[in-house]
């Protein structure tokens, strides 16, 4: 069986790797000129189910409004003219039911505990390096009320299972002593053990070239889809810079422009592009580095020590495709490296990077058969296509073989 992946950031890459290791061929079709250069190139670096919340809940309308007033938040609201925002912002809406918030968060969370799990029988078996550092993720929060607020909020993924401890100051600034500078900054924090951070561009490139030297892949870049064709109801082949390709099976795998490229078969994805930022700046001084995974909850913005680099990221911008962005627009990023890691990394080097995250109105990735029977969709996965990439990859890899899943997924979740 030959089978054609397109889109090569983690999520189609790793579906490579399930698919070779199934024993079929697999050809993978990319834009840029190597793996993992748009949406997965600039993420946090969390592999974390502790971050398994739908977006869609009770407080999303509110925290929208707000974004509206105050300019520094984590998540702007920038719609604009665009008509697409509004049908799928009914559909975001419609999810934001308390029952509708705790049944799409239990998916991402049992779905993000699996692919954890998968991720390190991946790291066994490739033995591939991508900056992993396995101490865990910290949640701080620089009040008490906010302290309380979050330890109400995780208990329903303590409830699932997941470890979390709750950090008091000292506890905190013994886990990562550069807070010892400014002691008072945090009250406290929630501190998630089995979490962990790295870098998914590496990892998606480095299991490339594991995949290039062990499996029967074929990896094409700086190629652009052009035409996806269509003969007796099936996907005959795909018209590319660089040619046609011709396959049994299909795999959409190609983040917010998935639902660009469905439209030319007749589908319609519920896929919006959220914009994510981030900074990654030289270290300097690797004992001001934050030792963990670092997340500041009121301010959302998420820290992570990779290699020999800091990423520092935030925000969450719904302003279409537009990948824009200004020195300003990094401001409450640096502000808070500059407060809380200032001795760190050499910011005047950092690295800028802006992303298009693909956001379903569930925020739960949509997996699985299209309704065309040799295309399937490994897409949508929001915020979360880092930590979900292997699951993701590995119940694509059980459909198109015929499968029993270990994971029992729904192709509509994710709408």
């Amino acid at each position: 069986m030959k089978v054609l992946i397109i889109g090569g950031g983690v999520i189609g890459i790793t579906a490579a790797y399930y698919l070779a290791k199934s024993g079929v061929s697999v050809t993978l079709l990319e834009r840029c000129s190597a793996a993992g250069m748009e949406t997965s190139a600039g993420n946090a670096g969390f592999v974390s189910p502790s971050d398994s919340f739908a977006w869609a809940s009770p407080s999303a309308l509110t925290m929208a409004v707000k974004s509206l007033i105050f300019p520094d938040m984590g998540i702007k609201f920038r719609p604009g003219l665009d008509p697409h925002i509004l049908h799928w912002g009914l559909k975001f809406l419609n999810q934001c039911r308390p029952s509708k918030w705790r049944q799409n968060s239990d998916i991402k969370f049992r779905l993000a505990e699996y692919s954890l799990a998968l991720m390190r029988e991946l790291e066994n078996e490739t033995n591939i390096q991508f900056d992993t550092l396995e101490k865990g993720i910290i949640y701080a929060c620089r009040d008490q009320n906010a302290l309380d607020d979050l330890e109400h909020h995780f208990e329903f993924l303590s409830e699932r299972g997941l470890e979390l401890q709750t950090l008091n100051r000292r506890e905190l600034l013994d886990s990562n002593p550069a807070l010892k500078s400014k002691p008072d900054t945090y009250a406290g924090a929630v501190y998630s053990p089995t979490c962990k951070t790295g870098d998914s561009r590496k990892f998606s490139q480095a299991l490339v070239q594991w995949c290039e030297t062990t499996g029967n892949c074929q990896f094409e870049w700086n190629t652009h889809v052009q035409k996806i064709n269509m003969s007796n109801g099936n996907i005959s082949s795909v018209l590319t810079s660089k040619g046609e390709f011709k396959a049994d099976m299909y795999v959409l795998c190609a983040g917010a422009y998935s639902g660009i490229l469905s439209q030319q078969v007749g589908i319609k994805l519920p896929i919006y592009p959220i914009k994510g930022r981030s900074i990654s700046a030289p270290i300097v001084n690797p004992d001001m580095a934050p030792k963990t995974g670092f997340d500041d909850v009121q301010n959302m913005v998420a820290v992570s020590t990779l290699g020999n680099r800091i990423r520092i990221a935030s925000s969450a911008v719904f302003n279409g495709f537009n990948l824009n962005h200004t020195p300003e627009d990094f401001k409450s990023i640096l502000n808070l490296a500059h407060e809380v890691f200032p001795e760190a990394a050499d910011y005047s080097k950092a690295e800028y990077w802006s992303g298009l995250r693909p956001m379903t109105p569930s925020s739960t990735p949509i997996i699985g058969p299209s309704g065309i029977k040799n295309l399937f969709l490994n897409t949508g996965h929001g915020h979360l296509g880092w930590i979900l990439a292997c699951a993701s990859g590995k119940i694509t890899a059980d459909n198109i073989m015929g499968n029993k899943s270990e994971f029992e997924y729904g192709f509509a979740t994710g709408r």
